[in-house]
């Protein structure tokens, strides 16, 4: 059973590396730079 949720957990972090996608202008150009993701084209910091 630990098996199938570690699956899951790694699906969901590929999702969402996947989809990382800046809020504001909507480049794809995303960061993570001291725990933190950030925009690298307007330099919003995302949730």
């Amino acid at each position: 059973m630990a098996r199938t949720f570690n699956q899951k957990s790694i699906d969901s972090l590929k999702l969402e590396e996947k989809t990382r996608v800046c809020t504001d202008c909507g480049s794809e150009d995303v960061a993570l730079e001291k725990g933190e993701l950030y925009c690298k084209k307007c330099g919003l910091v995302l949730d």
